[in-house]
């Protein structure tokens, strides 16, 4: 009887290793492969990150770039307030050279009186002193000459600086244009250079889980066979029988709580991306309006979202964010996303977009009755005219937020 019960435990044994031994090499291929798998999305993640690194540095760069055309807008500003100085100089010494000229076109002083220059030649007691009245008049007309003279050409510097002013005003919005369009581009390829990251490193973690669960059954499939051994030397019968199925309700409670575990780590990923995103309300025209205002003479920076300096799309950005409403972060993604409006049908508190390079690269709040308030380069956050000799001819068109 003893010799049938080692034997039945023998051949139960051979036949559970029968079945140990597939599977353990099954997961062992399976290991191999979910290996193979992230080895190339570590490569490409390297490759990623790599890129992701590369544009980063370009953003850096163009930030570099901003910051010197920061430091030459400030020097053009103190350029055009000496400007404006020097018109204002010049418009005073015209005004008081034409009283001056037309002060001496009805007299000339001569003995403390006041005569015409006829009367005073005709009064002449000889002809020597009517000579010497002569030279006096051409004196004074010759001086008079000189004014007009003097005038003239003031006149003209005074329409060159004025023309030099505009010039500098917008060449510096320009400038703050296309710093805009490539700073746009460039957050653009960061955000799919990092969603490209974000996607190899959740592939790569469903791997790994995978990869994970693939180990912990073959260390079962192991530990089974180890067990399996040494129940066909020992031929414990009962011991044998109790073991194996002590076994496989670990195994599949094992395993069931690593697929539990998995289920758990993607359900709860979920529920954190879906939570990610949120509604926007309807944006308080009141609350838009006072935000910007209070904002004004804040200085332009490129890239700025804070009021230590704003770039146009940082601005209208922030003042929305205030009113409870987020706003895209480049202004033309706040463009593709707000609805089209006409000129006619916009309203106070809907966006106003300006195309200067070629594309969308300046946005501001409108106003009403063609104003809009924005972060100007020239200017920093101010209200400016769309009808003006500038901004007029960049004008796209409104969009209001949802």
């Amino acid at each position: 009887m003893k010799k049938k019960m080692i034997g039945a435990a023998v051949l139960a044994a051979l036949s559970i290793t029968t079945f140990v031994t597939p599977v353990a090499a099954s997961t062992e291929d399976d290991i191999q492969a979910t290996n193979q798998k992230l080895t190339e999305l570590t490569s490409k993640e390297s490759s990623a990150k790599a890129e992701l690194t590369e544009v980063t540095a370009q953003m850096a760069e163009q930030e570099g770039k901003a910051n010197d055309l920061a430091e030459q807008m400030t020097k053009t500003q103190q350029k055009l307030a000496d400007l404006q100085a020097q018109i204002k100089s010049l418009k005073e010494a015209i005004a008081k050279r034409e009283n001056k000229l037309a002060e001496q076109a009805r007299s000339v002083q001569t003995d403390g009186n006041n005569d015409n220059y006829v009367a005073f030649l005709m009064d002449s007691e000889n002809f020597s002193d009517a000579i010497g009245r002569i030279d006096v008049v051409s004196e004074l007309v010759k001086a008079n000459k000189e004014l007009i003279d003097e005038q003239a050409e003031d006149q003209k510097t005074l329409s060159a600086v004025e023309e030099e002013t505009k010039s500098k005003l917008a060449e510096q919005d320009l400038l703050a244009a296309k710093l805009e369009a490539a700073k746009t581009d460039l957050e653009q390829k960061k955000i799919e250079k990092e969603a490209v990251v974000a996607s190899l490193a959740a592939e790569k973690a469903d791997v790994q889980a995978d990869k994970d669960h693939y180990l912990a059954v073959k260390a079962e499939a192991d530990e089974e066979s180890a067990r399996l051994a040494e129940a066909k030397q020992t031929a414990a019968v009962s011991s044998n029988d109790e073991t194996t199925n002590s076994t496989e309700n670990k195994t599949d409670a094992k395993t069931t709580a690593a697929d539990k575990k998995l289920k758990t780590a993607k359900e709860t990923a979920t529920v954190e991306a879906e939570s990610t995103s949120t509604a926007s309300g309807n944006a308080s025209w009141s609350t838009i309006k006072s935000t910007a205002f209070s904002l004004q003479g804040i200085p332009y920076h490129f890239g700025g979202t804070t009021t230590a300096g704003f770039d146009c799309s940082g601005f209208t950005s922030y003042v929305f964010a205030k009113a409870g409403i987020q706003l895209t972060r480049t202004a033309s993604a706040q463009y593709a996303s707000a609805t089209k409006v006409s000129q006619s049908a916009a309203k106070p508190g809907d966006l106003v977009f300006f195309n200067q390079t070629g594309s969308i690269d300046h946005v501001g709040i409108y106003l009403g009755n063609n104003k809009f308030i924005g972060s100007q380069s020239s200017s920093g956050v101010s209200v400016k005219e769309i009808n003006q000799y500038y901004w007029g001819k960049y004008l796209v068109g409104f969009g209001r937020v949802n």
